[in-house]
């Protein structure tokens, strides 16, 4: 008799449904065994970015481990897993009391609803083992305690002692101690960073995780996930039991996300009709763990798909960024969105497929996220955003070339780049059109707009007095608005030097475009058609024409651009067949006024100064 073909389990967390429901699993039995084996230290956190199954691979221990009169056995669940072949784990099974909370869901805009989330957790979970300790207090304190909990009308610090009490009251009744799971511990913290309350919750958590897990009698063990390690001093101090797993390490690198056989098999147990390479570029990438030597002495790591994006995926039976849809990006584009000028070009090579080298720190510290670079391009990569192509590991530092792991995470983060350029101070039709300047080969229609688009509204990147944002900002839109319909680079070989901006079109019937900027020089005090003369000049005297003329693009549009602040000048040609059939030029440079300056009661006289940079 043929077996029943298997369902696709798309966002089923709950382990037991997924089985019960004839879901296709990718077994991860195994995280079972490897928790046993680091059970050394008492609390084991793992961060892992969104969408990987940690909640899942979660609710699975609570499967396993857990004792409770309402629950029948749940041994079938594992039936032909990996986790069977190990009698002495098997031992295990349905021993312990299990205390599971989730804060997947808290997102609140306020710390009072924050607060309220938490609370209806901490009194379900009470509420589940109400049955058994609803009649078990010897005293009544705890019993109006436990009441209180479970009505919501305990203290607050009732309820950050909430895994202490009913971890000695499970103890009591089980006479066994107790496993304490905790999902997506940093969730509410990413909230309190974003939404203003991070200190309330902050000291909330602190208070919950130390009574709960520090000197905790009654603890077996504790696992807990999220997405960051969040710095010791802000959430775990003086947690000596504990021990911190995150992409940087080998312990359970292939037990969040999918490797490369487990991706193989289920495409083909769903006859999934997309090439497999196609599959590796947008979905494959992640490394984790540590540097690995095959025979010849080539380094390698454990290469890791993002489970959700490979599910969506066979679900659809196509290809597309799935994993940018599913939310938690704010926080990442509100940390772009502030990033310094040179952190704008490093994520312009990103996009454009390139490396930067960065250290990194798999411990964040919130406070740091917007002033200090490395803990912006650490937060990128452990949320999954960026991954390491090599890196070389100091004391106390990890020096790492990052790359984007995948051609989905590049879509993503050209979507995030597409959202500034949608900010209200920013008129995204005129930003188009002036995109289909350069499209249609239109420089002038291109230039106008630029002058008086981006320079003239782009506040929001923090013009400074060299524009070095507006720069990095304008290449980023272009970048992400041509991507399907040119090849868009900056500062690369051609000729005998390196262009700033060259825009080559797919069709070699339609215009290429090379930029050439150059920034007001408050030494040479050139004017600023002078300086876009200059940059038009350095094009042609260059040859930066020459990767144009190599793809054989015979309408080429060469444009120079002399900037101060706001202020610039532009002056352009345009090659047809190696001969100029238009030229043009522009300036847009404030006139410089005489100022008044008073040098006696009865005489006045006007000097001529400098403007300074608007």
């Amino acid at each position: 008799m043929a077996m029943e073909q298997k369902n696709i389990g798309l966002g089923i967390h709950d382990f037991k449904t997924l089985i019960e429901s004839n879901c296709y699993y990718v077994d991860k039995s195994m995280f079972i065994y490897d928790i046993f084996k680091h059970k050394t230290k008492t609390v084991t956190i793992i961060p892992r970015p969104r969408r990987f199954g940690k909640t899942l691979n979660m609710s699975m221990l609570q499967y396993f481990f857990e004792k409770h009169p309402s629950r029948p056995d749940c041994r079938h669940l594992f039936d032909g897993l990996a986790i069977t072949n190990y009698p002495e784990i098997m031992a295990q099974q349905a021993k312990y009391p299990v205390i599971f909370i989730t804060f997947k869901g808290i997102k609140s805009l306020t710390w009072q609803g924050c607060y309220e989330a938490i609370m209806l957790l901490i009194t379900a979970e009470c509420k589940r083992h109400g049955i058994v300790l609803q009649n078990s207090f010897t005293d009544e304190h705890s019993q109006s305690i436990f009441q209180a909990l479970i009505t919501q009308k305990a203290s607050q610090t009732h309820y950050e002692q909430a895994l202490k009490f009913l971890s000695e009251h499970l103890y009591n009744i089980y006479n066994q101690k107790v496993i304490i799971l905790i999902d997506e511990y940093d969730a509410p913290m990413q909230a309190g960073f974003e939404f203003n309350y991070y200190e309330e919750i902050k000291n909330f958590m602190y208070s919950f995780f130390c009574a709960g897990l520090k000197d905790n009698n009654y603890l077996e063990f504790s696992v807990i996930t999220g997405i960051l390690r969040i710095a010791k001093d802000s959430l775990f101090s003086g947690m000596n039991n504990s021990a911190s797993y995150s992409l940087l390490d080998d312990a359970f690198a292939d037990k969040f996300g999918f490797v490369e056989g487990e991706v193989t098999a289920i495409l083909d147990y769903f006859q999934t009709p997309i090439d497999r390479t196609k599959v590796r570029e947008w979905y494959n990438g992640y490394r984790v763990g540590l540097p690995k030597y095959d025979t010849q002495g080539n380094e390698y790591f454990t290469m890791i798909y993002n489970p959700w994006s490979i599910i969506e995926c066979i679900n659809k039976k196509a290809l597309g960024a799935h994993w940018i849809n599913t939310g938690g990006h704010m926080l990442i584009q509100e940390t772009m969105r502030k990033a310094s000028a040179e952190d704008k070009k490093n994520l312009l090579q990103i996009l454009e497929g390139g490396s930067i080298e960065k250290t990194i720190n798999d411990t964040i510290v919130f406070r740091d996220m917007y002033n200090d670079s490395n803990a912006m391009w650490s937060f990128l990569v452990f949320t999954g955003y960026l991954t390491w192509k090599s890196r070389t590991n100091m004391v106390g530092k990890t020096t790492a070339l990052l790359v984007a792991p995948n051609f989905e995470v590049l879509d993503s983060l050209k979507t995030m780049v597409i959202a500034w350029f949608n900010d209200e101070k920013m008129n995204r039709a005129k930003f188009d059109q002036m995109v289909m300047g350069i499209y249609d080969g239109a420089p002038k229609t291109f230039l106008t707009l630029f002058q008086e688009n981006v320079l003239a509204s782009m506040s929001f990147f923090d013009i400074g007095d060299d524009g070095e944002n507006v720069y990095q900002a304008f290449i980023l839109g272009i970048l992400v608005s041509l991507g399907q319909t040119h090849e868009v680079t900056t500062n690369r070989e051609s000729g005998t030097g390196r262009y700033d901006i060259c825009i080559i079109p797919h069709d070699h019937t339609k215009a290429g475009t090379i930029i050439e900027f150059k920034k007001y020089d408050m030494e040479t005090e050139d004017p600023l058609d002078v300086l876009a003369a200059q940059a038009l000049d350095q094009i042609k005297r260059k040859k930066y024409t020459t990767v144009m003329h190599a793809r054989k693009i015979n309408k080429i549009i060469k444009i120079g651009i002399g900037f101060r602040g706001k202020a610039m000048a532009w002056e352009f040609e345009v090659e047809e067949g190696g001969m100029v059939v238009r030229h043009d030029a522009f300036s847009a440079e404030p006139k410089k006024k005489p100022v008044r300056k008073k040098v006696s009661a009865k005489k006045t006289v006007f000097k001529r100064v400098k403007k300074v940079a608007c």
